[in-house]
């Protein structure tokens, strides 16, 4: 009997998988292989301060450090260079914010993921830059597809992959356990990203469904650092860039959009100063949630049925960390924070509050 099934191996399904195997369990992961999933069309990017007014990220002081040396561990298990780590420059909107930035920098763990602050010379050559800005460190980028091709491989040699669609009426549960098709597992964990709408034991949680378009350019230089504000230009390799992103919670097809190309251009007008030649465009849907926490536990009717799903944006910086979380409560070694949990109060609200609005 395997220890667990594992449906989905976009970014949650692969790093649970890895971690998983790390503590010498048997496992099986079913995935579907789509070429449009979130996974294959994101970017990666790792970043502490987010959002317009340039916040710290949630857990950052805990999933910045953490995601580094994993992702660096993965690297020699699956013999594959994956992550590239890059200074993240956000240039200041105006004076008042650099004052505040100045000060910022000194309070409540900013000071670890600030490389500098910098006057109006940084990289004016490449980026409008009139009030100076802030560079960040523990920054960087994960190449997902090289990330996600090297894992199935992996899983592959460890005879703990199958490709194929899953089928929810062929489970079958017994008292300690789960039966699908020939394979019986003490736990099936789903990490299908989008699907989970579609999931009879998951499709009432609150997910907020989101598309992202970006753009691929050829520049006509390379640069060595990720500038980002209103969008991001993130360097993947000679005079190659992408620029991203939208976000569009009403137009959930995978298809491009003239709309999203032309708000990304106009943004990045405000921000680039080099030119550019767009090669590429593409589109995938997040699996976000209202409250933008992931959804990890157990169902609250089938004990052996869980979910580590809703990771939205950040997937890349979250799935390491909380995938550790999550084993650790598998194996009865720790409990989940509040702010995950699929019965939290909090999230029984926001369900309330989307059904009258």
């Amino acid at each position: 009997m395997l220890d667990f099934l594992i449906v989905g191996q976009g970014i949650a399904g692969s790093i649970l998988a890895l971690q998983l195997l790390k503590r010498g369990k048997s496992i099986v992961v079913i995935n579907n292989n789509q070429a449009h999933t979130a996974s294959k069309v994101a970017t990666g990017i790792y970043n502490p301060i987010t959002g317009r007014k340039m916040v710290m990220s949630w857990k950052a002081t805990i999933l910045l450090p953490y995601l580094e040396n994993f992702y660096q561990a993965m690297e020699r298990t699956l013999g594959a260079s994956f992550l590239h780590p890059l200074p993240m420059f956000r240039p200041f909107l105006t004076l008042q914010e650099q004052k505040e930035w100045r000060t910022k920098v000194l309070e409540n763990g900013y000071l670890s993921f600030v490389e500098a602050i910098v006057n109006d010379e940084y990289h004016q050559e490449n980026v409008v830059n009139q009030h100076g800005g802030v560079v960040l460190k523990q920054t960087g980028y994960l190449n997902i597809p090289l990330f996600l091709n090297a894992t199935r491989s992996y899983l592959k040699v460890h005879n703990a992959y199958i490709e194929g669609s899953f089928v929810y009426n062929k489970i079958r549960f017994h008292s300690k356990s789960v039966t699908y098709q020939t394979m019986k597992a003490r736990k099936i964990i789903f990490c299908e990203g989008i699907q989970a709408k579609q999931n009879p034991f998951f499709n009432w949680l609150p997910f907020r469904l989101v598309k992202g378009e970006l753009l691929s350019v050829i520049l006509p230089k390379p640069i060595n650092v990720i500038y980002n504000r209103g969008v991001f230009v993130l360097p993947v390799g000679a005079n190659k860039a992408t620029i991203g992103a939208t976000y569009d919670w009403h137009d959930l097809s995978c298809t491009p959009t003239e709309k999203a190309r032309n708000t990304l251009e106009e943004k990045l007008t405000n921000l680039l100063k080099l030119p550019y030649e767009v090669v590429d465009h593409k589109a995938g849907i997040r699996p976000a949630t209202l409250d933008r926490r992931p959804f990890i536990g157990l169902h609250p009717q089938y004990p052996h049925v869980g979910i580590f799903n809703g990771l939205g944006t950040k997937g890349v910086s979250l799935a390491p960390y909380l995938s550790e979380v999550f084993v650790n409560y598998l194996l009865s070694h720790g409990a989940l924070p509040a702010a995950v949990q699929l019965n939290s109060v909090k999230r029984a609200l926001y369900k309330t509050k989307l059904k009258r609005s």
